[in-house]
């Protein structure tokens, strides 16, 4: 049996936050349930119980959406302590099934649902009806996952593209690298698309400037680069052309002609501040694939629950994104 019995839990699982709805039926929308930090209990058990024990129905099923990497059954966060183990979390909720998926899988399955309205484009493309789209997106860590779909049914592809290492690539790059660099061994993907790597960018654009860096967190650049600052706005235009760079080479590495999707709390706050022209020719500049790489489109995700819609469609049709896996699912 793959059909999920409703009501269904859905919760986004990231690095610092929980997010918990109810979905009361196939295709009904999802209804919030709460919002709670990430390690605010000691097990992601007692946590999602410390929500469900308020309700006056609970949930029967439940897809959790979890931002690290999946072994069948089990997943353990990246950003934080919390291990999961499918039917275990089963047995202690009462739940009669179950699904574990990355938080990049329940983003690349909502786009299966989302609508125009749901998008911000920043480069039109020129997309194949039914080529491969690819979500990815900054946050806590970074993540990305592809959608595969041929006619009806689709496959989800989860990735660790987050540990993939980098280096600078033009002149402005390599001139505030050592700064990005410092204290790292190794410089990962993760390491500057994140919110961590927008303070780590303007810091090292404040070490280039000789100024006395403020003790600021990834909301305090966004915000203070939208008010002006020169030092965070220099360090937000960094960071959007080392994103779209990393979405363009992502591009390629999936041949993404459906469209790439950038998700996640960060990116849709910076949209302001994005420099179209600039992030066109960064995103497509990439010869010898030119060609190739001018019909890839690249949007911002601009719906703060596309996770949730995801994994709501997900529990609806669960062979439609080829999560009928007997291997993956688990069952009380």
């Amino acid at each position: 049996m793959t059909d999920f019995s409703y009501p269904v839990l859905v919760a986004d699982i990231g690095g610092t936050n929980c997010r918990l709805s109810l979905v009361e039926g196939a295709g009904a929308p999802h209804r919030p349930l709460a919002r709670i930090g990430t390690g605010s209990h000691p097990t992601p058990e007692a946590a999602l119980e410390s929500v469900l024990t308020t309700l006056t129905q609970r949930p029967r099923s439940a897809v959790l959406a979890v931002a690290g990497p999946l072994e069948g059954r089990s997943a353990q966060l990246t950003n934080a302590n919390w291990h999961f183990d499918g039917p275990q979390i089963g047995r202690a909720l009462g739940l009669e099934q179950g699904l574990l998926v990355n938080d990049f899988e329940a983003q690349a399955a909502s786009l299966a649902v989302l609508g125009e309205a749901d998008l911000a484009t920043l480069v039109t493309g020129a997309p194949e009806p039914g080529g491969v789209r690819l979500a990815l997106g900054p946050g806590t860590g970074f993540g990305a996952a592809a959608l595969v779909t041929r006619g009806s049914r689709g496959v989800l592809v989860p990735t660790e593209c987050g540990h993939i290492g980098i280096g600078p690539e033009d002149p402005a790059e390599e001139k505030i690298w050592p700064a990005l660099k410092a204290g790292s061994a190794r410089v990962t993907i993760e390491d500057l698309l994140s919110g961590n790597g927008l303070v780590r960018f303007h810091r090292a654009v404040a070490s280039e400037a000789g100024m006395l860096e403020a003790d600021v967190s990834a909301a305090d650049v966004t915000t203070l680069a939208l008010d002006g600052d020169p030092a965070a706005l220099m360090a937000v235009v960094c960071f959007w052309r080392l994103l779209a760079r990393v979405a363009g080479d992502l591009a390629l590495a999936f041949k993404a002609t459906g469209g790439v999707y950038m998700s996640g709390g960060i990116v849709p706050r910076l949209l302001p501040l994005a420099d179209k022209p600039t992030i066109h020719a960064v995103f497509c500049g990439k010869p010898p694939m030119e060609d190739l790489a001018a019909r890839f489109a690249l949007h911002v995700v601009t719906a703060h629950d596309g996770a949730e819609q995801g994994m709501a469609a997900i529990a609806a049709a669960p062979a439609r994104f080829g999560l009928d896996d007997p291997a993956r699912l688990w069952f009380g």
